[in-house]
């Protein structure tokens, strides 16, 4: 389906703030009529905020959306905005699971723009377009996870939308469904549905859109074609981040190569309902040493620190860390067993002092017999806690939060720490200083796990490197094999030849009708 020139929806200088927080900034966006539009962005780029706005599920703090050229739709609610023709699938498939396929999309098509008589006849049509006619009947609670992402597909098309927005929807899918997706998502848009994407899934991104645009802490960076945007500069630093000096290259080098082990999970699974996270990972850390874990979003990063910290449970698979077996184990064992990990968003109690944060893990840890050494070693590491401890946490800038979260995970007395985006949404400065005390935090004989978005950062101080996508170890080894800038890229957004392929085969296609 070829766009038309016409502009279905357009955003003008959209902006939304949570408190102090900036979730999308002076956004402008226009989405032509038949355009499937990709949307993508690291982790809080606001993605899932921008298609809140558009239906009705959250309401801008400043700036106008339209819908149709007439339509002022940013104070519509989300009902209001779902009989004007706007419809959205959920990351998260959350059907009625006790009623059949067929009465789930009942229920969507009578909340659309309007029941007529052929509605049954129209919903007959979409569980055929979602390849769902078999298993009408059915009770969705009995459906597999593919099966319950092409009926979120099929209710937001029960509303018989002209926009359809997809957020996620390709999220815990193996690659063969993943291809099955596709060429539904393909299906919907020939039918001439406008078509809003907002996916991590880079390869269903590039065989799909006809244009994206990139956001990165709520700001519109870049616009293109998706082989014009797997190849911006800024695109690529903000995925990949930026290059270090040689020093912690040839310091590593001079490491030694084999460590007694630490740490080692063996067949790893997490599951959040049917949707599978994580996919049978091995993974292992060796006494004083940096692991790198690198993935592209949703790729399981977190879920794996997560199930090694055991605040998640593994659904299959072993953990074994320093000779204990703690599979089944509740995350307070885990810390006491010398694991800390260091959470994406720093999480501290904002309202209690840096001192009081600090204090709080000692109690978590493995050991309550040294504080004052301890104490000593996170203020050596971070002057600037010691000047503010009595500071509230809510009062610091994020890289002083970060190192109060640092020194909070260093105050358990670990033998492991897993720091999940380690420099997110760090000055380049602060950045410096942080992997500065990386260093510095190894030489106490403490192994680190750096799951970073800032993936040139951390290879240049590891040992070793992990590269997951879609839950499964797809890379484990030298880090120097990963800093070849096509092979990292390719890690991260794909076969760039692979989706120009597959949308050059779709204009010949129609070119020939």
């Amino acid at each position: 389906m070829m766009p038309s020139s016409a502009a279905t929806l357009s955003l003008q200088s959209v902006s939304k703030r949570f408190g102090g927080v900036a979730a999308l900034s002076d956004v402008s966006i226009e989405v032509r009529a038949g355009e499937l539009l990709g949307v993508v962005g690291p982790n809080g780029a606001g993605k899932s905020t921008l298609l809140s706005l558009i239906n009705g599920a959250q309401r801008p703090t400043s700036g106008e959306i339209r819908f149709d050229g007439t339509h002022r739709i940013d104070r519509l609610r989300t009902h209001q905005a779902a009989r004007l023709g706007i419809a959205r699938a959920h990351q998260i498939p959350r059907p009625f699971p006790r009623m059949t396929v067929r009465e789930n999309l009942l229920v969507a098509a009578h909340s659309g723009a309007g029941v007529v008589s052929g509605g049954r006849d129209q919903v007959d049509e979409v569980l055929e377009l979602c390849g769902l006619a078999d298993r009408a009947t059915l009770a969705a609670g009995t459906l597999t996870l593919l099966g319950l992402k092409r009926l979120e597909v099929a209710r937001a098309l029960a509303l018989q939308p002209r926009l359809l927005l997809l957020d996620e929807v390709a999220a815990g899918l193996v690659a063969h469904e993943i291809d099955e997706i596709t060429e539904l998502i393909d299906g919907v848009h020939r039918r001439g549905v406008t078509i809003i994407l907002v996916e991590h899934v880079q390869a269903l991104v590039q065989a799909l859109a006809e244009r994206v645009v990139v956001l990165d802490f709520g700001r519109l960076i870049a616009e293109g074609t998706p082989l014009q945007i797997a190849a911006d500069p800024e695109v690529i630093r903000i995925y990949l981040g930026t290059g270090d000096s040689g020093a912690t290259r040839r310091e590593r080098a001079s490491r030694p190569q084999e460590r007694p082990e630490l740490l080692r999970a063996e067949g790893l699974c997490v599951n959040y309902g049917k949707l599978r996270a994580l996919r049978d990972v091995d993974f292992e850390v060796g006494e004083s040493e940096i692991v790198a874990v690198l993935g592209a979003n949703g790729a399981g990063k977190t879920s794996m620190a997560r199930a090694l910290a055991g605040l998640v449970p593994s659904a299959e698979g072993a953990i074994r860390f320093a000779g204990r077996d703690l599979t089944r184990a509740p995350a307070h064992l885990h810390a006491r067993a010398g694991i800390a990990i260091c959470h994406e968003g720093r999480r501290l109690f904002t309202g209690m002092r840096i001192r009081e944060n600090l204090e709080l893990a000692t109690y978590s840890g493995a050991s309550t017999a040294h504080r004052s050494e301890l104490y000593e070693r996170v203020y050596a590491l971070f002057p600037l806690l010691k000047e503010r401890s009595e500071a509230y946490a809510g009062e610091l800038s994020g890289g002083q939060q970060q190192m109060v979260a640092i020194a909070r995970a260093l105050m358990s007395d670990p033998k492991l720490v897993i720091f999940d985006e380690l420099s997110l949404g760090l000055a380049p400065t602060v950045i410096d200083e942080i992997y500065r005390a990386v260093e510095q935090v190894r030489s106490w004989q403490i192994s680190l796990v750096l799951i970073e978005q800032n993936a040139y950062r951390a290879l240049a101080v590891a040992d070793r490197a992990y590269v997951l996508e879609r839950g499964s170890v797809t890379y484990v080894g030298a880090p120097d094999a990963l800093e070849d800038e096509d092979a990292l890229r390719n890690a991260y957004f794909g076969d760039r030849s692979a989706g120009d392929q597959a949308r050059k085969g779709t204009n010949e296609e129609e070119s020939l009708q």
